[in-house]
């Protein structure tokens, strides 16, 4: 009997059922989790819809989430494509099932929207399918299965130097101190003065809006760990760590001058890598996430804690006529100086 799979809009996604789907499934992580979604793919610019196969009670037994951003040009929408959203750095096909065929999504996908301007999947595409392109990427991860003392022996020796003189400094320094709070206000204001400026297109005042409503969604469902080191009472770094499930994601950091040259952000990622070592589900080992960009000098810091490459990839096709790319091209003139939107 042949399966089938049903594209939904948002507003016909059963909550509960694809839920249940990613928290049950083989491939769970955050990114994937309908509330999640919801925050990082705002309106009016974003949304997203779910592929779906139920079985004959309306469990949903695999979802595959689709995430949508709205071309405009001129102040006319041309046309919803399919974009990865920020703060979700891939996504993919969610199963009960312990085997999986993810191209028959693929496929569903690539045939209902004409144009990827950019997706970030867990699994590979085989070429049977008619991607422009597919480009391997990779994030870092920890497996803290192993205790603190073996990860600590794998960090360079450069990392093990400015960990030291952290903490050093953190023991004598009646004036440097670590705190916990739940309020991301010092973070994103630490982000806009020292890392939004090396931002291509700049960052505009939704994408902070997302942070700020995660943090409030993520606190309300006990995920969040977010820290602050201050120096003299002024906060000069800050990390934002979440668990769910088996996986420890580091979504969002910033630091001043200060915080950099003091290594704050090192001893609070290490922190947190020593509170977490070796506290294990026998089914489900668990990773800590650097959540890698593509930067080289941000890669080549999270790889001196002795991270894996974990791989992902990322797709992209254009199947839209002539005039519609004509307009595709107008738009990136268009926004190739403006802010991020």
């Amino acid at each position: 009997m042949a399966i089938t799979i049903r594209i939904l809009p948002r507003n016909k996604i059963n909550s509960l059922a694809w839920d249940a789907c990613i928290a049950n499934s083989h491939q769970r992580i955050l990114y994937g989790y309908s509330w999640y979604l919801d925050i990082v793919l705002p309106a009016p610019f974003w949304k997203w819809v779910g592929a779906v196969i139920a079985n004959e009670t309306g469990q949903y037994q695999t979802v595959m989430p689709i995430p949508l951003r709205r071309k405009v040009v001129a102040g006319i929408t041309c046309a919803w494509v399919v974009h990865q959203p920020f703060f979700c750095q891939f996504l993919g096909v969610f199963s009960r099932q312990e085997t999986l065929d993810p191209m028959p999504f693929f496929r569903v996908m690539q045939q209902r929207f004409r144009y990827g301007s950019t997706v970030s999947m867990r699994q590979q595409p085989d070429t049977s399918l008619s991607f422009d392109t597919v480009r391997a990427a990779t994030t870092h991860t920890l497996a803290l299965s192993v205790g603190y003392d073996t990860i600590y022996q794998n960090y360079t020796h450069d990392r093990k130097q400015n960990l030291r003189r952290a903490r050093r400094e953190m023991s004598t320094a009646v004036n440097w101190t670590i705190v916990e709070s739940t309020d991301p206000e010092p973070l994103l204001t630490l982000f806009r003065e020292n890392h939004a400026d090396n931002i291509d297109g700049g960052v505009t005042d939704w994408a902070y809006a997302v942070v700020r409503n995660l943090v409030i969604e993520l606190s309300k469902r006990n995920l969040i760990t977010l820290r602050y080191a201050c120096c003299d009472g002024r906060i000069e770094a800050g990390t934002l760590f979440v668990q769910e499930g088996n996986r420890i994601i580091y979504l969002f950091n910033a630091g001043s001058e200060i915080g950099r040259r003091r290594n704050a952000r090192t001893l609070l990622i290490d922190q947190m890598i020593r509170e977490q070592a070796g506290h294990n589900d026998a089914d489900e080992p668990l990773v800590f996430d650097f959540e890698s960009p593509e930067k080289l000098a941000i890669r080549e810091f999270y790889q001196s804690f002795g991270t894996s490459e974990e791989p992902f990839w990322e797709m992209r096709w254009n199947r839209l006529n002539p005039v519609e790319n004509v307009l595709r091209r107008l738009l990136s003139a268009v926004r190739s100086g403006s802010k991020i939107f």
